[in-house]
């Protein structure tokens, strides 16, 4: 078994790593100029980009809000008209079922009178 044969050093091939090292170093030095730079710019198109989008869902929802206000006053008008429809409900109930009103409602439904009751005409003086 032959090993692979070595290459000689000569002072060019000493010199290539060297100017390697020296590139590498050189393009760290530049990407480091432009890091900072490519951050911000990286920052501003990501904030934009939730500007935008925030926005448009802003966009989306204040009609539905309207929509939604709309939808509520709706909601109590009929609320408010069927209040007033069950108080008078309630009242037309108590009347009906209330004890002592209920000669009342005999006579207000049959037009029967007690015999001891005399009916009161009323009469403007002629002036």
């Amino acid at each position: 078994m032959n090993p692979l044969p070595r290459r000689a050093l000569t002072p060019e091939t000493k010199a290539q790593p060297q100017t390697r090292r020296a590139s590498r170093r050189q393009i760290n030095r530049q990407m480091a100029k432009f890091t900072p730079l490519l951050e911000v710019v990286a920052r501003l198109s990501v904030s934009s980009f939730l500007a935008l989008v925030s926005l448009s869902s802003l966009g989306q929802l204040i009609p539905y809000i309207y929509r939604q206000a709309h939808h509520l006053q709706d909601v109590r008008v009929a609320l408010n008209a069927a209040e007033a429809a069950n108080l008078q409900l309630k009242s037309d109930f108590s009347r009906y079922f209330d004890p002592a009103q209920t000669g009342d409602l005999i006579e207000e439904q049959s037009g029967y009178k007690y015999a001891n009751q005399r009916p009161i005409v009323w009469i403007h003086p002629a002036k």
